[in-house]
């Protein structure tokens, strides 16, 4: 075993006589080594869009949802939801109350889904206004989507006459003096700006005035809002909770309200290292030429081994290890290489987003180091393997 590594080291670092077969060597150590640091590199920027993609999406998400699975409202006294608030994990719990609203401004109207908020909200959240300030506490304010602004008319914003919440008046028993819709005016006092989904779809109000509109009891809300511990496994903590709440809740994670964004993100992931890998696997017919045109060389002394004793089998690995050589070599460094600039992107960013000042985001992740390692160091050993059989056609001549 020891001969076999030595004369594969000779082999794949010797100087040689014909010069074209030291340079295809070199050449294929540094192809392999080019697509591996494509590979890591392709990985840590997907990574870090996708974490950044995640942090604008989740702004107003929290890490444990919790709603009725049996009525549109629940009582937030109830005993079973004990259980929330003295969970390990669990660090602050906040009401909420949603629905949909239509929006008039002037004469120009909007729908959106107002989210009635309490106190305890934005400890909760991450979500933050682009301008202005956040809804106050028991105050007649607004916070709301850009999008749902830009339908309504910018002057909106911080207007004195404010904007009017429109909702049917569903419980009136007389129909000659109903009114069609309860009304209640509020300030614009703040926008926000996540994406599309959201920015045109949303808003934010106190959770008094949303009760009050509403006529709803103070004890009602339609989702708890969970932020759990920094240590917290939130999908061990949504199963607990569960498990304890039973059939008439329904506990969700950031990932459980949004699987059709994870599956996608997912499998653009799973995309992404599929044509990656064939990229590396192109690069790796360099070392099978490499190996060739060494066996080729070599001829001559494989033959004269081959006649003092020395078994095809061990041979064979002498062009094997070669292989796993030049693989090794040319993708570590590839490797080191993309690891410097990795970090320093994300110490001393020196890479910034088009248009903006905000630096490039990327990611260094264990899952994306186990790929890599993975996918080239098998598709590596096939290749090697496979090519390092012609020498059986050697020996044979």
């Amino acid at each position: 075993m020891r001969f076999t590594r030595l004369l594969a080291c000779r082999y794949t670092f010797e100087l040689r006589k014909k010069v074209a077969v030291t340079l295809i060597s070199r050449f294929a150590a540094f192809v392999v080594g080019v697509a591996v640091f494509a590979f890591f590199i392709v990985l840590a920027v997907f990574g870090g869009l996708r974490q950044f993609g995640l942090e604008f999406t989740h702004a107003f998400d929290p890490d444990i949802y919790i709603e009725s699975a049996t009525a549109e409202l629940f009582d937030i006294n109830d005993n079973a939801l004990q259980i929330v608030h003295e969970h390990d994990d669990v660090e602050v719990v906040s009401a909420t109350l949603s629905q949909e609203m239509m929006l008039r401004f002037k004469d120009r109207t909007a729908f959106a889904n107002v989210v009635g908020v309490d106190s305890l909200f934005n400890t909760v959240v991450s979500g933050e206004t682009m301008v202005g300030k956040w809804v106050t506490p028991n105050a007649y304010d607004l916070v709301l989507g850009i999008g749902v602004l830009s339908q309504l008319d910018g002057a909106a914003y911080d207007h004195p006459e404010g904007v009017t919440l429109l909702v049917p008046n569903q419980k009136s028993k007389s129909v000659l003096n109903q009114q069609p819709f309860r009304a209640q005016t509020a300030l614009v006092r703040g926008v926000f700006q996540l994406g599309e989904s959201v920015d045109e779809t949303t808003a934010f109000a106190p959770l008094s005035m949303v009760r009050e509109l509403l006529r709803i009891a103070p004890e009602k809300a339609s989702a708890l809002y969970v932020k759990l511990a920094p240590q917290a496994d939130d999908q061990e903590v949504q199963e607990s909770l569960q498990q304890a709440l039973g059939g008439n809740y329904r506990v969700l994670t950031k990932t459980g309200r949004n699987p059709a964004l994870y599956k996608m993100l997912q499998t653009e992931r799973v995309a992404v290292i599929g044509i990656l890998s064939l990229v590396v696997l192109i690069a790796l017919f360099n070392v099978v030429g490499a190996i060739i045109m060494t066996v080729l060389e070599k001829k001559e002394n494989i033959k004269t081994l081959y006649q003092l004793g020395a078994p095809v089998a061990q041979l064979q690995r002498v062009f094997f290890t070669q292989g796993i050589l030049l693989s090794g070599v040319g993708g570590g460094i590839g490797f080191l290489v993309a690891l410097v600039l990795i970090v320093l992107q994300k110490t001393m960013p020196f890479i910034q987003i088009p248009g903006s000042y905000l630096a490039y985001p990327v990611a260094l992740e264990w899952s994306a180091f186990w790929t890599v390692l993975i996918i080239v160091g098998g598709l590596s050993t096939l290749v090697s393997w496979l090519t390092a059989k012609v020498v059986k056609d050697v020996v044979r001549e």
